[in-house]
């Protein structure tokens, strides 16, 4: 056989095993895909306006405050609606009365009616009165009304009325609208007749005059004659009173939340000591005495403790603020809890999220034996605020951390993730916070079911553990975490609404009490995620 022949055996056989190789194994290769899934800086400065943080400093200071009650006593002072009447009579008849002629002008004093209340000098910040005369006889008249002790920039009231003639079954009547906003009112009965009696209260005075029309006609006067004024006292709010007022009473339960602690699952922290202040502050010049009935806080897992404390339901005296009008000081006083008079660290460490606070400040506490000489101005206020600061130095044990963010894929992206053959998890994180963190996940249907979950497997550094980054002199810790995603995770994704992330904290887990480490003011967690897919691609 020729070489020629040979050739072309060959070459028929290199065909033949060729088209057999390629129906009998296609060409095969595996792809990674890398999706990002979050990237961001965790830290505190979305907080700071909560006026719960300071961050002035080297490190983080809670400067808490909660105002639980700040009111003016002025609102609470008030003259009620009242209508005095001041009438006249003749007690004979007088057959005829000359043009012009003086037939009546009498002073009479008005007691108020103001339970438990004994007012000596008021000054009206808003209020009206509502004056009515009647004229019964057949002439025109002149109705002087004035109020002694009752002035503006030191004049009397005093208004003058002309009305119409009447009879005694139809009256006339004029009628007046008067402001007393600004008027001073002196009630204790200084100026009847000239008297002044320091131990009065609550005296109101009227003055009545009655002259006849000098340019009318004459006329005469019946003793069925009635000559009245009403007048109708309505809206007094008072920014000035002098007296005694009473045993005013501010009792309440007020609630107060402290944002973010409804993040926390279980666990523990360990807080140095911290003080717990309630501030009173009395603006007005009474003597007043604040109690505490109640301080409970109740955590996300409804657990509540009790404040124990014998400054509890204990009345605690306050002095009557000093000074006058603009140099008016309020008189302060502090209930101070601590780890020395209460179970304030037990109280604390139950991380609650609400607190109800049960208070009852009263004013005159002892009655009047305490004298008339009560004083309230514009600016006087009582005020109640609860106050407690300390650096934040945190000890934290098995402490949980949960967050719940929306999940959705689009089609193409779903797609991926059904054919992958393998997913991946990576995480790269810087930590500033002296605080190990381990991670994991739980992947929810709408209906908030598990589905899947991935346990604490990412462990994220302490700062602690990490070097001295001299840019901005913090001491950091860099991690990265690669976990191994499921099958069945892969299962699960075309319904994973929602994923829960849980952020399991440590200070130190070598220790049975965890020693407090101070939090830098800057402090932040960088972290950036992806998944990784890998896909098997075939050419047939």
């Amino acid at each position: 056989m020729n070489r020629k022949k040979l050739f072309c055996i060959f070459y028929v056989l290199l065909l033949l095993s060729s088209g057999i190789s390629c129906k009998k194994k296609n060409t095969e290769w595996n792809s990674d895909w890398v999706l990002p899934l979050v990237k961001d800086t965790l830290n505190l400065f979305n907080y700071h306006n909560d006026s719960t943080l300071d961050n002035t400093s080297n490190g983080y200071v809670v400067d808490m405050k909660r105002t639980l009650l700040d009111v003016y006593m002025s609102d609470y002072l008030k003259l009620p609606d009242t209508t005095i009447q001041q009438t006249y009579s003749p007690s004979i008849g007088i057959g005829n009365i000359p043009a012009g002629f003086t037939f009546y002008n009498a002073v009479e004093t008005h007691d108020l009616s103001i339970p438990d209340v004994e007012l000596k000098k008021v000054i009206v910040s808003s209020g009206s009165i509502q004056l009515s005369v009647y004229n019964p006889i057949s002439t025109s008249a002149y109705f002087t009304i004035s109020m002694p002790g009752v002035s503006l920039n030191g004049i009397d009231f005093e208004q003058t009325f002309f009305v119409e003639a009447g009879t005694q079954e139809q009256p006339a009547v004029g009628e007046a609208f008067i402001s007393l906003d600004g008027y001073e009112l002196d009630l204790q009965g200084t100026g009847v007749i000239g008297s002044s009696n320091i131990s009065a209260f609550n005296i109101l005075q009227t003055s009545f005059s009655i002259t006849t029309d000098p340019e009318g006609e004459s006329s005469s006067l019946s003793t069925s004659d009635v000559f009245e004024f009403d007048a109708k006292f309505e809206n007094i709010k008072i920014q000035y009173a002098q007296g005694y007022f009473g045993e005013l009473a501010f009792s309440d339960t007020s609630e107060i939340s402290i944002p973010y602690l409804d993040h926390i699952l279980s666990g523990s922290v360990s807080l140095n000591d911290i003080p717990l202040t309630f501030s009173i502050e009395n603006g007005a010049k009474i003597p007043a005495s604040a109690t505490l009935t109640l301080l409970e806080n109740t955590n996300t897992n409804q657990n509540s403790v009790d404040l124990i404390s014998s400054q509890l339901n204990t009345a605690h005296f306050i002095g009557p603020a000093t000074g006058a009008w603009s140099s008016l000081v309020p008189n302060e006083s502090s209930i101070l809890f601590d780890a020395t008079n209460s179970n304030l660290s037990t109280y604390i460490a139950n991380l609650g999220v609400t607190h109800r606070i049960g208070y009852n400040i009263r004013m005159n506490p002892l009655g009047s034996i305490t004298g008339s000489y009560n004083e309230i101005f514009p600016n006087s206020k009582l005020r109640v605020e609860l106050d407690s600061e300390f650096p934040l130095a945190l000890g934290v044990d098995g402490l949980i951390l949960s967050d719940t963010i929306a999940f959705s894929m689009n089609s193409t992206r779903l797609n991926d993730f059904m054919t992958a053959e393998a997913m991946e998890l990576h995480l790269s994180s810087t930590n500033a916070f002296p605080i190990q963190m381990g991670i994991s996940m739980e992947f929810l249907d709408e209906t908030n079911n598990l589905l899947q979950s991935i346990p604490t497997e990412i462990i994220l550094r302490s700062s602690l553990d990490g070097s001295l980054d001299p840019m901005d002199n913090m001491y950091k810790a860099s991690s990265k975490s690669v976990v191994a995603m499921t099958t069945e995770l892969l299962e699960f994704l075309p319904t994973t609404k929602k994923i829960v992330i849980k952020a399991h904290l440590q200070t130190n887990a070598s220790l049975m009490q965890p020693t407090p480490v101070a939090i830098p003011s800057n402090a932040s967690l960088y972290f950036e995620s992806f998944l990784k897919l890998t896909t098997k691609n075939t050419l047939k």
